[in-house]
């Protein structure tokens, strides 16, 4: 359940208003006056949030005047009825969330920060020593810790979207991300060496008897892998619509990015220094499953985030005002009502009299006070 708030002007009251009513059936519009606009109240189900504000925003609102705000509300009493939920076996194929919202979510995920630095360093670092010992556990680990998610939709939205700022933002972002677990798999790599060599010879050995580790196993790409990095995105970006994402969803993307990437450096750095040739053929078949899972994780969003119908988002035009430029007097607003027309009152002004009389009073009516608009 949502609750969506206008702020409109006076003179657009009247139109949004009717509209509401005529041409979203919205039910249970609340008006609220304020000085210089006027507040509609209401709310509506999540599944009609997106034609809500398509309809709202084909009419201006948003968009040329006004304010739109839509707030999630946890409960709600009296709660709906069983004519007013949602069918059951309504097939929803827009986005629950408007459009507004899925750009918020995914832009603050796309951002670059102190957290996603140190997850990132934590996850890479996980996926190496996972990766040494042939640990899926530690591995899976790796994936619920990666933050590489958002970047990765900041690119798949901002294109859908046409927003040049997100879509540039989160490839760079991304990149940014691979380097860093990258780097990291180099040094994990030159550690082990150093302090563990019998490990390498362990990974030599399995690389020339053709052991399946996970190492090994991430040398070369078959058509299940296109298939896991297509799965994913879609799954990823069919949540982010639905307002469920969750670390849970965001492994789905890593499992295809950060072993990969690990992996790829790993390989490289153990076959530079044993001279192996196996190690760096499976350091490139590496770098090559990451450079596809990449490309198809966003693909696959994208096409999700189209087929749900997330479309641009409009702009602000250059003519947009916020209210009505005057302030309605405070004796005309909700909680001030004009009081009546007070009594004429004599004011008893002194006049000076003239020598040796008493002074005289001149009474004056005092002019009765008028309400201004």
């Amino acid at each position: 359940m949502k609750q969506v708030q206008i702020t409109v002007p006076y003179e657009k009251t009247e139109a949004v208003y009717d509209f509401l009513l005529d041409g979203l059936k919205v039910k249970n519009v609340m008006k609220f006056n304020a000085d210089n606009a006027i507040v509609l109240q209401f709310r509506i189900s999540d599944d009609s949030v997106t034609p809500t504000m398509e309809g709202l925003k084909h009419k201006g609102v948003g968009v040329e005047y006004g304010f739109v705000d839509i707030l999630d509300l946890k409960a709600s009493l009296p709660g709906e009825t069983e004519a007013e939920a949602p069918s059951e076996s309504k097939m929803q194929r827009e986005a629950s969330l408007a459009v507004e919202e899925i750009y918020e979510n995914v832009k603050k995920q796309a951002l670059l920060s102190f957290d996603f630095f140190a997850f990132i360093i934590l996850a890479s670092l996980m996926a190496g020593l996972g990766l040494v010992q042939n640990d899926v556990t530690v591995i899976v680990a790796s994936m619920l810790l990666s933050p590489l998610m958002g970047p990765l939709m900041g690119v798949a939205l901002g294109y859908v979207v046409k927003d040049k700022a997100l879509f540039l933002r989160g490839t760079k972002n991304e990149l940014i991300g691979v380097v860093i677990a990258i780097s990291v798999g180099i040094i994990t790599a030159l550690v082990i060496s150093l302090l563990v060599p019998s490990k390498l010879t362990d990974i030599v050995g399995d690389v020339d008897s053709s052991t399946l580790t996970e190492i090994t196993r991430r040398g070369s790409f078959i058509s299940l892998d296109v298939g896991i990095a297509i799965f994913s995105g879609a799954g990823v970006a069919l949540s982010i619509t639905r307002g469920n994402m969750s670390a849970l969803v965001g492994a789905a993307i890593s499992v295809s990015i950060m072993p990969p990437a690990v992996n790829a450096a790993m390989t490289l750095v153990f076959g530079i220094m044993r001279g192996h040739i196996g190690l760096l053929s499976i350091s490139g078949g590496s770098f090559m499953l990451l450079a596809m899972n990449i490309v198809m994780i966003d693909l696959s969003a994208m096409f999700i985030f189209r087929l749900k119908k997330v479309s641009a988002i409009a702009k602000r035009s250059a003519t947009w005002t916020a209210v009505t430029q005057f302030r309605v007097p405070r004796s005309e607003t909700l909680y001030h009502h004009p009081s009546p027309e007070k009594s004429l009152q004599e004011a008893a002004v002194s006049t000076p009299a003239p020598e040796g009389e008493e002074p005289k009073k001149r009474a004056e009516i005092a002019p009765s006070e008028k309400d201004t608009t």
